[in-house]
């Protein structure tokens, strides 16, 4: 299955696992144990991103510099640390976003609603939050369904079948 995956897409295999660290290409997956119970608020903005400007500005911008806290977020989720998992998310593609602002807003309301942190997904141009918990994320999703396209979701136990 990986190697039909690998040929499929870079981002297929990590598909196979429930939580993952992907380097490489993608195709290189070590499994991260946790019981991370969290909720996840979407919310689908009215701007595109294209994936491929978004990479060709990221390769062409020498003055990023991407943040390497892998070892803090493997940490914080093998310890079911919502916040410290929070604390630890980090998108370079926000870098170099042309709509930062309305990237800014939105994140800004997700936290107002109760999210511990709110960013970019990928490339864009989605941007979520992350919630300790159902009642807060709920809340969120009633406060902006009407503003936006919004999604909720949750992590899945498979353990635990929760």
């Amino acid at each position: 299955m990986k190697d039909l995956g690998r040929n499929l897409g870079a981002d297929v295999v990590p598909c196979f696992y429930r939580l993952v660290k992907a380097e490489g290409i993608g195709d290189i997956v070590t499994e991260i144990k946790s019981n991370a119970k969290y909720y996840i608020i979407i919310i689908k903005p009215e701007f595109r991103c294209s994936t491929k400007d978004m990479y060709s500005k990221i390769d062409n911008d020498i003055n990023i510099e991407q943040k390497n806290n892998n070892k803090e977020m493997e940490r914080a989720l093998e310890n079911n640390n919502i916040k410290e998992i929070a604390k630890n998310l980090y998108n370079v593609f926000e870098e170099v976003i042309e709509q930062k602002e309305n990237l800014n807003t939105i994140k800004q309301e997700l936290i107002q609603n109760g999210a511990e942190q709110a960013l970019l997904t990928g490339s864009g141009s989605c941007i979520f939050g992350i919630f300790e918990n159902r009642k807060k994320a709920k809340y969120a999703y009633k406060n902006l369904k009407e503003k936006y396209e919004t999604y909720i979701c949750t992590s899945f136990n498979k353990r635990k079948g929760k």
